[in-house]
């Protein structure tokens, strides 16, 4: 549909030019041409996405009930992670073929007391945070302009998280929280902020950060490499006489 748009856009302005000849209208068409190439692109590109997500969509039709519930699979490789302070279980296209085409996910997660899910991004998805279960759940993320958004919920509050920008998720309460996060992707991606400026060449980073190259070997071993910080020391304090805070993040994705 989009090429016969275009051929018929490109018909519209070669009639113009035989019409009226001239050197200036051969520019002017040549200069039409290339808008209209790119207008032809685009559509053809959003229409291709449609095609896409409407046969995915359609072939969903022909799976069984229990293709649309997920039931974490421990036997699969990647499915589920467990580290020192998480347990990770995949609810993506990549592990639930039911998403696929719907650009969906979502994730569930169950923060001890005093516990940090550090400071991450979702490169492909903007996300919308639902408090299941919190006393105190510090949320928060930067603006492109470098302002910050902080702010402190409770049970059945929402918070949202823009796609690209930088966020956490703080459980700064003496008890448990429990929250959920939907994404507008079946795939959204995580990458976290710290262990990526890790990754840079060492005179990069210490450029960046006005310090000493020696300084960077020194953030390597600070630096946690889990996903999530337990038992931050002036929450810990606060707690002490509340809460257990041994208990390390747990994250369930749904």
């Amino acid at each position: 549909m989009a090429f016969v748009g275009y051929l018929t856009l490109c018909s519209s302005a070669s009639h113009f030019c035989v019409s009226h000849g001239g050197f200036g209208c051969r520019i002017e068409a040549m200069a039409s041409y290339k808008i209209i190439a790119v207008v032809a692109a685009i559509l053809f590109v959003g229409a291709t996405a449609q095609e896409n997500t409407l046969a995915a969509v359609a072939d969903l039709a022909n799976n069984p009930g229990s293709a649309f519930v997920y039931v974490p699979q421990t036997s699969v490789t990647g499915e589920i992670t467990t580290g020192a302070n998480s347990v990770t279980s995949l609810r993506t296209a990549t592990y639930w073929p039911a998403l696929t085409g719907l650009g969906i996910s979502q994730s569930a997660f169950t923060l001890a007391p005093c516990t940090l899910r550090s400071p991450h991004i979702h490169e492909r998805a903007s996300g919308i945070l639902y408090a299941a279960q919190a006393d105190s759940l510090e949320v928060g993320f930067v603006n492109e302009n470098g302002t910050s958004v902080n702010n402190t919920i409770s049970t059945g509050a929402s918070a949202v998280f823009p796609q690209g920008l930088i966020h956490y998720q703080y459980n700064s309460g003496c008890t448990n929280a429990t929250y959920t996060i939907s994404y507008g992707s079946e795939l959204p991606g995580t990458q976290v902020v710290t262990q990526a400026l890790l990754a840079l060449p060492a005179d990069v980073l210490a450029a960046s950060l006005g310090i000493d190259v020696s300084a960077v070997g020194l953030l390597n071993t600070q630096v946690p490499s889990n996903k999530f910080v337990g038992n931050v020391s002036d929450c810990v304090a606060r707690c002490a006489s509340t809460s257990s805070t041994s208990m390390a993040g747990r994250r369930l994705l749904l």
